[in-house]
């Protein structure tokens, strides 16, 4: 069984991310904007964060997206994830 955080991986992918290393952080590079998937255990959530750039990404100025709690649906956690990588 896939867990919840590949699939937000593959949807990534999906989306024509590809991985990347930055200050030992995990990011997605695809165009030149940066995606960081966080997972916030307080709020037991996850976000996407965005950098427009390189240079931001590498000084770690990320925007926060939504928060996706792990309590939704797995299938439309990933299509709301999926429109606000799209919209964003």
């Amino acid at each position: 069984m896939e867990t919840i955080e590949n699939k937000i991986i593959l949807l990534f992918k999906e989306l024509n991310f590809k991985r990347e290393v930055i200050n030992n952080s995990v990011v997605y590079e695809s165009e030149g904007k940066y995606l960081k998937l966080t997972f916030i255990n307080k709020l037991k959530s996850y976000v996407i964060e965005y950098a427009d750039s390189y240079d931001e990404a590498n000084k770690n100025l990320f925007e926060d997206g939504d928060l996706y709690p792990i309590t939704m649906d797995e299938d439309e956690l990933i299509c709301k994830m999926r429109n606000e990588i799209i919209n964003s």
